[in-house]
């Protein structure tokens, strides 16, 4: 499967913006700690996963945050930094439009 990122981008940007317009610039998120199970047993469907941690999603925020002042920092574990927060909203939002 390939992706393509500019698409993507432009999903995303839809979606953030239909989100903004429903619930407002800010969404308050209920919860902060989520099950992370390791990126080596995510997508093994076969067995289960044994690896599992805790994840924080004020921690992710910050992180993902810190790019705002210095892009060249970022990494790719950002990534699953901003897709647990895109997760997070999905579920706590899921009739926002």
């Amino acid at each position: 499967m390939r992706v393509n990122i500019d698409k993507l981008s432009k999903v995303i940007a839809i979606l953030l913006s239909n989100l903004k317009n429903s619930k407002g610039n800010e969404v308050e998120l209920r919860n902060d700690y989520y099950w992370d199970i390791s990126s080596d047993q995510i997508y093994n469907p076969y067995d289960d996963p044994n690896e599992i941690s805790l994840g924080q999603l004020s921690d992710d925020l910050n992180e993902v945050y810190r790019l705002l002042s210095s892009s060249d920092e970022a990494i790719p574990y950002d990534l699953k930094r901003i897709a647990e927060i895109l997760k997070a909203l999905s579920i706590e939002n899921s009739t926002a439009f």
